[in-house]
């Protein structure tokens, strides 16, 4: 049976070496008579930063969580390194290295910052409850090194210095760059956000900027829904533009700022 066969009967296929890293083929979703997302199509190569924007209600985060999995598409295919996710359940994707962090950072109250960051290491540890239960050697290693990764994780985001503090004794801005570092504890290949820099102040955004472009540098894959087009277009590579659900414009931010159609719709004069 051929993948496109395959495909059609519903299995999850694999089809190595077709498209970019991430690639969304058609994509339609909707709800009875409203469609929120409307036969979008566009890929996202390996290393790349690429944003998604427009205005509320364009379907940008319906997007996103059809790429984690948390929402199935109506209609249309998702692939992410050769494999067709839209019809697997999000901890499998999860496992496949795709990590989104929410603009709902859902961070544990009555847990410090960095025990907060060290539980985003669940779905890399090897000891087991039974070894982490009974504090064997090797659980007691890899707490070890968890705790490491996660104190240099915050210090890549500037936050050394509230690894004991609380999440209520956090800025806004500050709980956020925490899941952020939650998240980059998991190792992922593909980081999706969403409306990260919602809440920061001008420090907060321009150390997230470079954080997003270190991530970069060491080959990792963004992709980003935001509001502020003044900061997506200086960290973007490329930019994708919906509009009522529908793919409006793709490009580099250069050639968006310059499309009339978006100056009309969204960027204004």
């Amino acid at each position: 049976m051929s993948a496109r066969s395959e495909l059609r009967s519903g299995r999850t296929v694999s089809r190595g070496g077709h498209g970019g890293f991430l690639e969304y083929v058609g994509v339609t979703l909707s709800y009875g008579g409203l469609v929120a997302v409307r036969n979008v199509s566009f890929t996202v190569e390996r290393g790349e930063i690429l944003c998604i924007i427009g205005p509320n209600g364009a379907g940008k985060t319906t997007l996103l969580r059809m790429t984690s999995g948390l929402l199935r598409p109506t209609a249309g295919e998702i692939w992410f390194e050769g494999m067709r996710t839209d019809t697997m359940p999000a901890h499998r994707i999860a496992a496949l290295g795709s990590t989104q962090v929410f603009q709902d950072i859902q961070l544990f109250s009555n847990m410090s910052v960095l025990d907060n960051v060290m539980a985003g290491a669940h779905v890399w540890t090897d000891a087991g409850l039974v070894g982490t239960a009974l504090r064997l050697r090797p659980a007691i290693d890899e707490e070890r090194r968890i705790r490491r990764a996660a104190v240099d994780q915050l210090a890549l985001l500037g936050l050394s210095g509230v690894l004991q503090e609380y999440p209520s004794e956090l800025s806004w801005g500050e709980q956020k760059l925490v899941g952020l570092a939650r998240a980059l504890l998991c190792r992922p290949k593909l980081l999706l956000l969403d409306e990260p820099y919602g809440g920061l102040d001008t420090e907060d955004i321009e150390r997230l900027s470079m954080t997003l472009r270190t991530l970069k540098s060491e080959g990792m894959t963004i992709l980003m829904v935001e509001h502020l087009t003044d900061v997506v277009m200086d960290v973007a590579d490329r930019v994708v533009v919906l509009h009522y659900g529908e793919k409006l414009a793709e490009g580099a931010p250069d050639t968006i700022r310059a499309d009339e159609r978006v100056i009309a719709t969204y960027l204004g004069e």
